[in-house]
């Protein structure tokens, strides 16, 4: 007999939470539901406790989705699929019935779910019952999409969410991104509905309460999520496009020599790299670079200024900070960085982003722009950008210029 858990992860949805439980208990299916309860304050916990045929609760300290689900799925223990679910998120009546008919008649896909822009707000307008089989899907290697899914044990088999960020702090989102990073390395094959499937959400609460208990919005610059997804981006550039769509049509390397200037040129290269745009109509969207900061000789004072600096992406001319708005201005340029990868190695090669197109080792901002001409000169504007080709330009490499192929 096949058996399916079903792990709900929840954070102040006890009216929901509620409706989820009875939809889930009346699913034949079903065979077990744990409840994750991420430090609630809305009464779920007592109410839980009320709950007699309730399985499994579980009552944890706030650290976000990921280690909810992990305690969710390590108190499931063995199972042949689980259903995850998201708090504020209404299972859809037959629709674990569905989903396992899809996953038992295509054995190589191995978690199928919902994509999250393409849930229903309005609850008038949301799916109820799921009527027909599931007929149209596509491949996402992008997100793990488990904020509502069925996926198999062997997907779960040795490979858990993010506990922890890089960076010894709690995980605030960007979870579905790593884990589908490992469940692509892993063979993990997610799909994702197509069609007139909407399953309901909720207007989530959770980032107010970070929001409220870091005096930082969690998607804005500086925050956890940020530097998180960035990692992402830079440690999984062949999964993790990001706001960057496709691979990088210029790479600027800047070789760290003067503390001064160095972090200038980063500044400056970022404010000209952005400049160039896709074609219509994604002009609103700048084309995939890449940054790099090449420490040869590593430089204490370079490092303190970049560590808090390197996992940031661009928001424009208006950030977050400490819970204010700030705006762009000369007083706090300094703010303004965009993100940028460290590299200590012999060989600043080594440390390019796979398949970039063409790259430029500067020291100065009138390097930069001398390396934007000779982009332009071999690269004609929203073309192509064939081959990867490099050219450098720091004086210990200015003797011929030459063009060198990876």
């Amino acid at each position: 007999m096949t058996t399916i858990k079903a792990v709900i992860t929840t954070l102040d949805n006890l009216p929901f939470l509620k409706e989820q439980i009875r939809l889930l208990s009346n699913d034949p299916l079903i065979s077990e539901i744990i409840v994750v309860n991420n430090g609630s304050r809305d009464g779920t916990r007592e109410w839980l406790e009320t709950q007699s045929a309730m399985t499994s609760a579980l009552h944890l300290e706030n650290r976000g989705a990921g280690p909810g689900r992990n305690a969710g799925l390590d108190c499931a223990g063995k199972f042949d699929y689980v259903l995850l679910l998201d708090g504020g998120i209404r299972p859809i009546k037959r629709g674990v019935e569905r989903m396992l008919d899809f996953l038992e008649e295509r054995r190589e896909v191995d978690v199928i779910g919902f994509d999250y822009t393409d849930m229903e707000t309005n609850l008038d307008l949301a799916t109820v019952e799921w009527l027909d089989p599931i007929s149209s899907t596509y491949r996402n290697t992008y997100l793990s999409e488990t904020a509502y899914c069925l996926a198999r044990a062997r997907a779960f088999d040795g490979i858990r969410f993010s506990e922890e960020g890089p960076f010894a702090e709690p995980g605030w989102g960007v979870d579905d991104n790593e884990m589908a990073n490992q469940w692509n390395v892993a063979g993990i094959v997610v799909h994702v509905v197509c069609g007139d499937i909407h399953p309901y959400r909720r207007a989530s609460g959770s980032f107010q309460r970070l929001f409220e208990e870091t005096g930082v919005w969690p998607t804005q610059y500086g925050s956890t999520y940020e530097k998180r997804l960035v990692w992402c981006q830079q440690n999984w550039p062949q999964f993790s496009p990001g706001i960057q769509w496709g691979e990088p049509w210029l790479t600027v390397i800047v070789k760290v020599t003067d503390l001064h200037e160095s972090i200038r040129t980063i500044k400056y290269a970022h404010d000209r790299l952005r400049e160039r745009r896709l074609a219509p109509p994604w002009e609103h969207v700048s084309m995939p670079y890449s940054i790099m900061a090449w420490c040869l000789q590593p430089d204490d004072r370079f490092l303190e200024w970049a560590e808090p600096r390197r996992l940031r992406q661009h928001h424009g001319d208006t950030i977050i900070l400490a819970g204010r708005i700030v705006r762009r201005e000369p007083n706090v340029e300094e703010l303004w960085t965009g993100d940028f990868r460290i590299w200590q190695g012999d060989n600043p090669q080594d440390g390019l982003r796979p398949n970039g197109h063409y790259f430029g080792i500067v020291e100065s901002r009138g390097d930069v722009d001398v390396l934007f001409e000779a982009y332009n000169h071999d690269h004609a504007p929203n073309s192509g950008a064939p081959g990867v080709t490099g050219i450098d330009l720091t004086p210990s490499y200015v003797a011929g210029r030459a063009n060198c192929c990876l």
